[in-house]
């Protein structure tokens, strides 16, 4: 087992989790500029005739350390963030079982980007009987202390998963489609395969 450096993901994807899972300790970075257009806000369903991309809207400059972006709610993004995820997973088999406990984390409108993922984070960890010890970063290095790996901006949604030999997918159930689409976010994972979704975790991380 082993401990890593790694952004805090909104809703992370399967590969990132797989990650995770293989991991005894996880340091979070928090003091890097926020980087756009990356799995820190950014979340990937499947919905009935296509891949569905979540964004959630955002408040910062240009140098804004990623603890201190805010999430703008002059935008209605949650309804349509809570709406995808209806509209995808409603009739999957443990909706009804996990969806207000992930609805919950929406309603509760935290202020900063940082509080709602890492509630997300929790909530899957909980969810995935994920057994992580967790800390967070006092300042950015460039260096990171000996014996953590480094993953920071690695896993990102403009670079196949296929090329960090990271995941391999493993097949499950999913709502929509004849053909398996691998590496969505975890939401579809926890609402299509219950609890044996850890079990898929496990089978998917290449260092298996």
């Amino acid at each position: 087992m082993k401990k890593i450096l790694i952004e805090p993901h909104y809703l992370g994807c399967i590969e990132y989790f797989c990650l995770i899972q293989s991991s005894h300790s996880v340091l979070f970075e928090i003091h890097d500029n926020f980087q756009k257009q990356t799995f820190r806000n950014r979340a990937y369903l499947l919905g009935a005739n296509k891949v569905v991309p979540l964004s959630m809207p955002l408040k910062y400059g240009n140098k804004t350390a990623f603890k201190d972006v805010k999430v703008d709610y002059s935008q209605r993004w949650i309804k349509d963030h809570w709406g995808a995820v209806y509209s995808s997973y409603g009739k999957a088999p443990f909706f009804e079982f996990f969806a207000n406990d992930f609805k919950k984390v929406w309603d509760h409108k935290s202020e900063f980007l940082l509080d709602i993922n890492i509630k997300f984070l929790t909530l899957c960890f909980k969810l995935l009987k994920l057994d992580v010890e967790i800390d967070f970063t006092n300042s950015f290095e460039k260096d990171h202390e000996e014996g953590v790996e480094d993953f920071r901006s690695i896993i990102h949604p403009k670079i196949a998963f296929a090329d960090r030999n990271i995941y391999r997918p493993s097949a499950y159930s999913q709502l929509f489609g004849d053909s398996f689409v691998p590496n969505l976010s975890i939401i579809d994972l926890i609402m299509c395969a219950g609890p044996q979704a850890d079990e898929v975790l496990s089978s998917s991380y290449v260092g298996n």
